[in-house]
């Protein structure tokens, strides 16, 4: 874990950091991200002590780094910067174990080592010993991937590292780190401007302006809940339409479906849905349990002396979780053609509803905000 306490930095009469104060989880991957100029990368670098607060604290696994040997610190994490920092006059194997060698690590498991890096990262062992300037920007940036794996740190600061690539490239590594990430679980503190990458790699984001941490919190609600006017502005108000998954089926649902019980009279069942204007209700239980949908038509068209409404109703359904995509619900709708999807939680209870209509409505939302501008 690493917590920023009440951080500034000064330099001279110029504040670069003012008050800065948010904990980074162990195995969180999180982005910073701001204009230039903003403080990120003075922020990164505090964390391995390249640059020291002016006063706040920083604290990893509950120590003050101040208290820490800064080359012990630094040697026990990995760092990727945009530039690779590869040493040109050394082959790439040298470089990926240099650390490694600093350490002593013997010489037969760093030989192992390198080669699972090189897998790791998807290149050839023939690259090994070749030089930097053999190699394209795509391949340094794996090398300075592996490198920063190399001796298993638990912290992996990476400043602006695919920023210089190309997009095909840069989608690939972004690409390779979620994988990385979702197999090794890492602390990873990364720096970009980008926010399509800070949303796409991001457990969470800080942004951050003139030295100030705005938002600090999931990509997922910072594209729901801006915390200011200069989040939406720097988010861009239809980002959250570039990221549909993110969008889940809680956000649009109808969240007080007409429901009636199984017990119910067809009599006060057709009355209930005349007076709400519907064409079907949920059956439930006591305890909110679906049990079926009960619609106006099959009502019209079964035994009109039979009181009672078991037999009407329809349990064969389609359902769907509140915490399913607007992605997979627009598949589940396109597949079973339901106009009329109940939402369930984890136990079966109703908890909202879907209609044809809702999604139609949530999906036009992005062009109505366009005419809005």
């Amino acid at each position: 874990m690493i917590v920023f306490k009440n951080v500034s930095k000064s330099y001279k009469n110029t504040t670069v950091l003012k008050d800065i104060s948010f904990t980074i989880e162990d195995g969180d991957l999180v982005c910073l991200i701001g204009e230039s100029g903003c403080g990120k990368t003075t922020t990164l670098k505090m964390i391995n002590k390249l640059i020291m607060p002016t006063s706040g604290e920083i604290i990893i696994n509950k120590q003050n780094i101040k208290k820490i040997n800064s080359i012990k610190l630094r040697r026990k994490m990995g760092y990727v910067i945009q530039q690779t920092g590869l040493f040109s006059h050394m082959t790439i194997k040298e470089n990926i174990e240099i650390i490694a060698k600093i350490i002593k690590m013997p010489e037969e498991k760093r030989k192992k080592r390198v080669k699972e890096m090189m897998t790791m990262v998807g290149l050839d062992e023939k690259l090994l010993e070749r030089y930097p300037n053999e190699l394209s920007g795509g391949q340094l940036q794996r090398i300075g991937i592996a490198r920063a794996f190399m001796t298993g740190p638990k912290i992996i600061l990476m400043d602006e590292p695919f920023s210089a690539l190309d997009p095909m490239s840069r989608t690939a590594l972004q690409d390779e780190l979620l994988k990385l990430q979702r197999k090794f679980h890492k602390t990873i503190v990364f720096v970009t401007h980008d926010m399509d990458e800070a949303i796409k790699l991001a457990d969470k984001i800080a942004i951050m302006d003139q030295g100030k941490l705005i938002q600090y919190d999931t990509p997922e609600n910072i594209l729901k809940h801006p915390a200011n006017d200069f989040v939406e502005n720097f988010v861009g108000k239809k980002r959250i339409w570039n990221s549909p998954e993110l969008i889940k089926v809680k956000d649009i649902m109808i969240t007080r479906p007409i429901t009636c019980k199984e017990e119910d009279s067809k009599f006060y069942c057709i009355n209930k849905m005349r007076m709400s204007k519907v064409d079907s209700l949920m059956v439930i239980n006591e305890e909110r349990e679906l049990l079926g949908i009960l619609y106006a038509e099959s009502l019209s068209l079964k035994n009109k002396k039979e009181k009672g409404i078991k037999s009407y109703i329809e349990r064969d359904i389609t359902t769907v979780k509140e915490n399913d995509s607007i992605v997979d619900l627009t598949k589940v709708v396109t597949d079973t053609k339901s106009a009329t999807i109940p939402v369930i939680d984890r136990n079966n209870h109703l908890v909202g509803l879907i209609t044809r209509s809702s999604l139609i409505t949530a999906l036009s939302q992005q062009f109505i905000e366009e005419d809005e501008k």
